[in-house]
């Protein structure tokens, strides 16, 4: 089975078009594909393209939940209206689900970071929340995948682990905010149950082997970040 990877599209911004030629049937978008429910159009201009998506919201995706007067519950049913949590792609198990991220220096993160004012998440102990919820989320369909003896694909828009954020910030104190470390703890307790784990959320595409599960993000970013950027094809021998 086959499928291409693509994340943080970004199609608000003027971006040189998209290589659908490379796309393979099956499209996994892993998250921030316009502010707001924008992205929405974009992936359902896939579908009528005929291809196969899936995909989950990225913290781009809750930038309009202030102004639409909308929180990140109700902003996260609308887009799962469209694009649920669980599926099979060619009767794989997918889970799909934002990550979230913890934030221990909460001045820092509101100094840094959009998120604080975008997605209207006001404070450190709210964002902890989603994050903890999301962890709990994903444990759970990983502990039935490992009931029912079966092995899948999982996507966060966060990274699961430090090993695929961009190197280029290593030791920042705001790589703090592109890793969901829980996500990392499900990563080595279940990786029996993981074929690949996908994610976007840094801007530079990256892979690494970590626990024996391969993790990948392919970002094109914002215009100009990534010039060579094409959607990448991931393969699953069953």
């Amino acid at each position: 089975m086959k499928f291409s990877l693509i994340s943080d599209m970004h199609v608000d911004f003027p971006q040189p078009k998209t290589p659908y030629y490379l796309l393979e049937q099956n499209v996994v978008v892993a998250g921030d594909t316009a502010n707001g429910l924008e992205g929405l159009k974009f992936l359902q201009k896939l579908r009528n393209k005929g291809f196969n998506v899936y995909a989950c919201d990225g913290n781009h995706e809750h930038y309009s939940n202030i102004s639409q007067g909308r929180d990140v519950a109700e902003t996260t049913a609308r887009f799962r209206e469209d694009h649920p949590s669980h599926g099979t792609i060619e009767g794989i198990p997918i889970i799909l689900r934002n990550g979230w991220y913890p934030v221990t220096m909460e001045d820092s993160w509101k100094f840094m970071m959009n998120d604080s004012y975008r997605c209207d998440v006001k404070s450190a102990t709210e964002m902890n929340i989603l994050s903890v919820n999301a962890v709990h989320y994903v444990q759970q369909a990983l502990e039935d995948w490992k009931r029912w003896q079966l092995k899948g694909i999982v996507v966060t828009h966060t990274s699961p682990c430090e090993e695929t954020l961009n190197p280029k910030y290593e030791g920042d104190i705001s790589n703090e905010w592109y890793w969901n470390p829980g996500m990392r703890s499900l990563l080595s307790e279940y990786s029996d149950q993981i074929y690949v784990w996908c994610h976007g959320h840094t801007h530079a595409s990256n892979e690494a082997i970590v626990d024996g599960v391969r993790v990948i993000c392919n970002p094109r970013g914002y215009p100009g970040e990534n010039p060579t950027w094409a959607p990448k094809t991931i393969e699953i021998n069953t």
